[in-house]
């Protein structure tokens, strides 16, 4: 799974932030998501669909210009990676 933007927004709110994948998988996990739920969730962002889950609403977004802070690739080893998804 490869770090792409993200809009996301609270189930009730009006208010919208745009953030990345690595960044709401964290979340994601810590609300109780498993590996293969997480990979179901990021493989329909990509199709560019609207996923919501655990109380949040997100969808992929293509912004216009770089977004400071967000959407870097992380320097991680292949094993690296596989111990931040079974973390």
């Amino acid at each position: 799974m490869k770090n792409i933007p993200i809009q996301v927004h609270i189930e009730g709110q009006e208010s919208k932030v745009n953030t990345d994948w690595l960044a709401i998988m964290a979340t994601l996990k810590k609300r109780g998501l498993e590996n293969d739920e997480l990979e179901v969730v990021y493989f329909e962002l990509c199709a560019g669909m609207r996923v919501t889950t655990r109380g949040l609403g997100l969808a992929k977004t293509s912004p216009t210009e770089a977004l400071p802070g967000l959407l870097y690739e992380p320097k991680f080893s292949a094993r690296d990676y596989a111990g931040m998804l079974s973390a």
